[in-house]
C-alpha cells in the first residue's frame, strides 16, 4: 500500500512521494491556478498547512510565499522548505526541487535558475518548475534562459496552451516579435482564458507601436481577468493604460489607475510597481496626478531595506521621491549602497553598475536636477537589463532619462534619442511633439513644423478611431 502511495502521479504524469488522492488534487489545482494567475492560491496553502507527509505540497507552498518578495513571505517560505526537508524519501525530482527552493530562499537566484534549467530537460512535463525557472530568469534579466526553458519543454507539451504562452513571452523578450505574437495568439486560440498569453500579445503590439490594435486586443479579453490574482489583473490593465497614453487618451489611462491598477491589493509589491510606473508615465506626458503619490507612498516606506531585486527597489525609491518623502529616499539610497557592497559576482552588474547610479539619478529627477539625473541615468542604462523586469517595464527608466536629457537642454543627445525612438515606433504623437520642440531649440524650424504636422495627423487619426 505504501509503495502504491509513493508511485501516485499528478496530472502531469509526475510521481509524487507520499501522495494521496487529495494531495494529487491539490497539486493539480495549484498547477492550473498558478499558470492562469488565478486568485484562489490561498486555498492550496491551506491544504499544505495541514500536511506533514508530502514534500511537494510544502515546496509549492514555499514557492508561493517566496514569490511575494516580502519579509513575511520569505519567512513563511523558509518554514515550508524546512518542513519539506524533514520528510523522508523524496524522489529525484523532489530532491532537485528542494535544492532549487533552497537556493531561492538563500537569494541565490542564479543557482536556482540553473537547477530549473536542468529540470526542464529531465522533467519537461513539470510545468511548475518551468514557470519558476522563467520567474528567476525574468528577475535576473536573462532573456536567453527565459526562452531556453520554454524551448526545452515545448516538444513535450504541444497541446498545452500555457506552454505556448510561456514560450511567446520568452520570444518577445528575445526580440523575436513576429514568432512571439504567433505563439501567443495560438495559445489564446486554444483557450481564450490565458491572461499570460494576452499579456504576451500586448508586449508585441507595444513594441511595434500598434496602439489601437493593443486597445482592441486587451479590451476584448478583459472580461476574463476578474478571477485573476491582483498582479495579473493590475498588470494587464496597466498594459492597456500604456496603449491609451501613447494614443493621447491620458484621461482614460488615469481612470484605469483609479479603478483597475491601484487598489486591488495595495500591500503587494507588484501592484505597487504597476502603480508607480503608471503614475510616472502619466506625469511624463504632462498629466497632473494630484494626491495619488501620497496614497502610494505609505505602502512603499516599509520596503526601504528589503532589496529583493533592484527592479523593485528602483520603483519604490522613485515613488517615494515623487511623494516628497525626502528622508525615506535618503535612507533608501544609503541602504542600496550597502546592498551593492554585498553583491555576489552574478549580480554585480545589477546592483553596483546599474541600481546605485540609477537610484541616485531617479532621486535627482524627482528633485528637478535634470542634468545630474541625465548624467547618472546615462551611466546606468547600458546595463539596465540586468535589473530584471521586461523591456516594457524598464522603458520607464529610459523615459525618465529622456525627460532629463530634454529638460537639461542636452539637445543633440535628446535629438538622437528621439530619432531612434521614432524610427522604432513612428506612431506615437508625443514623440513627434518632443522632436518638434528639440528641433526648434536647434534652430531647425522646417523639421519642427514637419514633426508638428505629423503629430497632429496622428492625433486626428486616433481621435477618429474612437468615434
Amino acid at each position: 500500500m505504501a509503495c502504491e502511495a509513493c508511485a501516485m502521479r499528478d496530472g502531469q504524469g509526475l510521481e509524487v512521494t507520499n501522495a494521496s488522492g487529495d494531495t494529487i488534487a491539490a497539486l493539480d489545482f495549484l498547477n492550473e491556478e498558478w499558470l492562469r494567475y488565478g486568485n484562489r492560491l490561498a486555498e492550496f496553502v491551506a491544504v499544505a498547512d495541514k500536511d506533514e507527509r508530502t514534500p511537494m505540497l510544502q515546496l509549492m507552498a514555499a514557492c508561493l510565499t517566496l514569490s511575494m518578495d516580502a519579509p513575511d513571505g520569505e519567512a513563511a517560505g523558509k518554514a515550508y522548505l524546512s518542513k519539506a526537508k524533514k520528510i523522508a524519501g523524496p524522489n529525484e525530482r523532489e530532491k532537485a526541487w528542494i535544492a532549487a527552493v533552497d537556493a531561492w530562499a538563500a537569494r541565490d537566484a542564479d543557482r536556482a535558475l540553473g537547477l530549473h534549467l536542468d529540470m526542464a530537460t529531465q522533467w519537461p512535463r513539470d510545468l511548475m518548475s518551468a514557470k519558476m525557472g522563467q520567474l528567476h530568469a525574468f528577475n535576473l534579466g536573462n532573456n536567453e534562459a527565459l526562452l531556453e526553458i520554454a524551448d526545452r519543454i515545448q516538444p513535450f507539451n504541444q497541446a498545452n496552451h500555457y506552454v505556448w504562452g510561456m514560450r511567446a513571452f520568452g520570444l518577445e523578450q528575445c526580440h523575436r516579435i513576429d514568432e512571439a505574437e504567433e505563439s501567443a495568439r495560438k495559445a489564446v486560440a486554444m483557450n481564450r482564458d490565458d491572461p499570460w498569453a494576452h499579456h504576451a500579445v500586448a508586449h508585441c503590439l507595444e513594441t511595434r507601436g500598434r496602439m489601437t490594435d493593443g486597445v482592441a486586443w486587451m479590451e476584448g479579453l478583459s472580461d476574463t481577468w476578474a478571477t485573476c490574482n491582483s498582479f495579473m489583473q493590475t498588470h494587464n490593465w496597466w498594459h492597456l493604460a500604456l496603449f491609451l497614453i501613447d494614443l493621447d487618451r491620458t484621461d482614460e489611462a488615469l481612470d484605469l489607475f483609479d479603478k483597475r491598477v491601484w487598489g486591488v491589493w495595495k500591500e503587494f509589491c507588484q501592484d505597487q510597481v504597476n502603480a508607480v510606473s503608471l503614475l510616472a508615465r502619466l506625469e511624463l506626458r504632462g498629466v497632473d496626478v494630484g494626491a495619488r503619490w501620497a496614497d502610494v507612498a505609505p505602502y512603499l516606506k516599509p520596503r526601504l531595506h528589503e532589496h529583493y531585486s533592484p527592479f523593485l527597489d528602483l520603483h519604490y525609491l522613485y515613488g517615494l521621491a515623487r511623494a516628497g518623502q525626502a528622508s525615506a529616499v535618503t535612507e533608501m539610497l544609503a541602504s542600496l549602497e550597502d546592498r551593492a557592497l554585498q553583491a555576489k559576482p552574478f549580480e554585480r552588474a545589477a546592483w553596483v553598475e546599474t541600481c546605485v547610479p540609477a537610484a541616485h539619478g531617479l532621486a535627482a529627477h524627482a528633485k528637478g536636477d535634470h542634468a545630474e539625473a541625465a548624467r547618472l541615468l546615462s551611466q546606468a542604462l547600458p546595463t539596465l537589463q540586468s535589473i530584471g523586469g521586461s523591456h516594457a517595464q524598464r522603458a520607464l527608466f529610459e523615459a525618465i532619462h529622456l525627460d532629463s536629457v530634454i529638460r537639461a537642454n542636452w539637445n543633440d543627445r535628446a535629438l538622437a534619442l528621439l530619432q531612434a525612438g521614432d524610427r522604432f515606433r513612428p506612431t506615437v504623437p508625443a514623440t513627434k511633439r518632443w522632436l518638434a520642440a528639440v528641433y526648434r531649440k536647434l534652430g531647425r524650424a522646417e523639421e519642427a513644423l514637419a514633426c508638428d504636422y505629423q503629430a497632429a495627423q496622428l492625433a486626428k487619426q486616433y481621435r477618429g478611431a474612437t468615434t
